[in-house]
């Protein structure tokens, strides 16, 4: 069995308490600790913490609460009792996080391995083997050799003696290399000033390649803007999930009334509270499932426009309104569940750029204008894009 052992020994810069709960994303750096220890199949998770933190038991039992197994010690030798000679350990230093390839390459058949870096002065930070390299805080051992560290003094700390330990059993090296550091393989997180800089390099780099033009020149930088402050209350995603879906149905309500602007404004930004919701999630710590919001949202807006369209039909324009409607949709939907290759990305159409079509033509004409100029904006940019396809080079 895997075992992560985390800890949280040392104390950020700033005095503030442990390093693992400054705030990152939606939580804290222990939860992407966590995060990441999931995703190398750790099965138990053991806490080191000398001081024992409040904060820290809050989040053990909330994993309790989920099914996941896990303790704290408060020195090596109480580490020893909960791991047995056919355990795995994967320890994490105060601050240290890895990155996707890092975790890839800790994933799988548990195996020895520490990490560490060629020495030179940008990487005074870490902790000296030798003449030549500097340890990266994160080592992969099998629990057996913790026989070694029962008689360790309890001021010792654990990180310096598992490094000890897994010097001394010749434990192979993995090397990281400057590029890599570069690229962020490691993050050494102490203080809320390296907090932030890693914030503010997560943010950058946000998958934005896919976006069409509204999401990537508009939306999105105004996103990257809010989410620093959105993180700081806890409840913003619920609050955002509460807007979206009254938003939603105000906009039905309005469309019975006849209110095509008001209801499509209404629809636009429970569209754009979703989309800011969905960019705090991507952050989040926990598992990732399938957003029933959006969903719901999808289905709130199909009907809301269905109304207004409804109503401003008549017996003769009814059926074809309907049938270009129900085309538009057809459109939305084979774009977002086919290949997500899509070669013109950015005039791509989605929920809020649609819309955003249907508003602005909706404010000096009858909202079937919106329709057909949606539909036949969908149904080009769909064309265009299989043209594409089938016309590039072959691999």
């Amino acid at each position: 069995m895997k075992l992560a052992l985390i800890s949280l020994a040392k104390d950020d810069l700033d005095g503030n308490g442990p390093i693992a709960l400054l705030p990152l994303f939606a939580g804290t750096l222990l939860d992407l600790q966590i995060q990441a220890a999931q995703q190398l199949g750790c099965e138990k998770f053991i806490f080191l913490c000398p001081v024992t933190h409040g904060a820290l038991l809050q989040k053990i039992d909330a994993m309790k609460q989920q099914g996941l197994d896990a303790e704290y010690v408060r020195s090596p030798s109480d580490l020893v009792q909960y791991a047995t000679d056919q355990d795995h350990i994967i320890y994490f230093a105060d601050g240290i996080l890895p990155n996707d390839e890092i975790v890839d390459q800790l994933s799988g058949t548990p195996k020895e391995l520490l990490f560490t870096v060629l020495q030179a002065e940008e990487y005074q930070e870490f902790e000296r083997i030798d003449l030549n390299q500097r340890w990266l805080g994160i080592v992969s051992l099998n629990a057996a050799r913790l026989v070694a560290m029962i008689d360790i003094p309890d001021e010792w700390e654990i990180g310096s003696a598992l490094l000890r330990t897994a010097v001394q059993a010749d434990c192979p090296r993995a090397i990281i290399s400057d590029r890599r550091m570069g690229a962020g393989a490691i993050a050494h997180i102490q203080s809320e000033v390296s907090a932030a800089q890693f914030t503010r390099r997560k943010l950058r780099d946000m998958p934005a390649k896919k976006d069409n033009f509204l999401n990537r020149f508009l939306l999105r930088p105004l996103v990257k803007r809010s989410l620093p402050m959105l993180w700081t209350k806890k409840a913003a995603p619920q609050y955002l999930q509460i807007f979206t879906l009254l938003a939603g149905l105000s906009g039905i309500g309005a469309a019975a009334f006849g209110y095509s602007v008001a209801s499509l404004s209404l629809l636009f930004f429970g569209s754009v509270a979703q989309f800011v919701r969905a960019s705090m999630v991507h952050f989040a710590s926990a598992e990732k499932g399938r957003d029933w919001t959006s969903s719901a949202l999808d289905g709130i807006v199909a009907t809301g426009v269905a109304i207004l369209l409804l109503r401003a039909s008549n017996p003769m324009t009814l059926v074809p309104n309907l049938v270009i409607f129900a085309l538009l949709l057809a459109h939305l939907l084979l774009l977002r569940t086919g290949s997500g290759e899509i070669r013109l990305a950015l005039i791509k159409p989605d929920l809020r750029l649609v819309l955003l079509i249907l508003l602005l033509t909706a404010i000096p004409g009858p909202i079937a204008y919106g329709i057909y100029a949606a539909a036949l904006y969908s149904g080009l940019s769909l064309v265009l894009d299989r043209f594409f396809a089938k016309n590039s080079p072959k691999n």
